[in-house]
């Protein structure tokens, strides 16, 4: 069974619940088929349409007003009161992430027109959303030590819904050389500065301190990435804390794919469980030493 909807996802109030609406009256394998008018193709629309170099005023009043304030808790009843959410603009991440989130996996996206037409595919029942907010602090899950999950505190850096499209964006563009996701378009603007000078994972020094996470250790991992790791190496890097400087910088070359990155991240195992506090005395100086003088950078 395929279902269209007519009209534009940005036109439909209460945009998750539609999602899950349409996802359980369908089956497993049943076919979405719909479009959205992304903030890019916005953006673009509002150049066009005002001329001398307005539109790059017009345009962050827009990301304020379309973006921000329905997502933050203080403006979001304001927002809602004057708009009635019959026009709302997200960022292609965050319409994909929401289909996704309802239990969808995306089959193909492209321009058509000027809107974004999707065709997704129903896997499941919809997934439970807490993070609906702008907040600049993110609370995710991640593989630690016993492979139990823990709340790892970051700053965010994507948009809002990409939890939803780690899969998916590995399936389409796999891995870089530095074992990350190539070309991961979650990303924005602000993120790729915070993430080229560590500034988003300053919140995990309360991981360090709760006890959750170590100094120096395997970085803690999205289940998904947990399961790209062979089991050996599952089984290993769990008998361990994960920590926030990770082997990858104490090596003298920089590991080039997912082989790579477990083979160091198997040394360092290795060697703490034979001696925890000189192993890591030796790969926090090394790294301390490979950041500051050699430049030693996560591509």
């Amino acid at each position: 069974m395929k279902v269209t909807i007519k009209n534009r996802l940005n036109q439909i109030p209460a945009l998750n619940d539609s999602l899950d609406e349409w996802n359980h009256e369908m089956q497993i394998g049943d076919i979405l088929e719909c479009n959205a008018f992304t903030s890019s193709q916005e953006y673009r629309s509002i150049k066009k349409r005002y001329p001398l170099g307005m539109g790059n005023i017009v345009i962050p009043l827009s990301y304020i007003w379309n973006d921000m304030f329905p997502k933050m808790k203080w403006t979001r009843g304001f927002y809602f009161f004057v708009s009635r959410e019959h026009h709302r603009i997200y960022s292609h991440t965050e319409i994909l992430g929401r289909i996704c989130r309802a239990g969808f996996r995306i089959v193909s996206e492209k321009n058509k027109r000027g809107y974004l037409h999707i065709v997704a595919e129903k896997k499941s029942e919809p997934l439970e959303h807490n993070d609906s907010t702008e907040s600049p602090l993110l609370k995710l899950y991640r593989v630690g030590k016993d492979g139990k999950l823990i709340k790892v505190y970051k700053f965010r850096t994507m948009y809002s819904y990409s939890q939803y499209l780690q899969d998916y964006v590995y399936e389409r563009n796999k891995l870089n050389r530095s074992g990350k996701l190539k070309n991961d378009f979650r990303v924005n603007i602000w993120g790729k500065l915070f993430r080229s000078i560590w500034l988003d994972e300053l919140p995990m020094l309360w991981n360090v301190l709760r006890g959750d996470m170590k100094w120096v250790g395997v970085r803690p991992l999205s289940q998904h990435f947990f399961s790209l790791y062979t089991p050996e190496m599952q089984k290993l890097r769990t008998r361990v804390k994960p920590g926030m400087l990770p082997p990858f910088y104490y090596e003298k070359e920089a590991p080039k794919g997912l082989d790579e990155i477990q083979a160091s991240e198997c040394r360092y195992v290795e060697a703490y469980l034979k001696h925890p506090f000189l192993t890591d005395w030796r790969y926090f100086w090394g790294t301390i030493y490979n950041i500051l003088i050699k430049s030693k950078r996560s591509k």
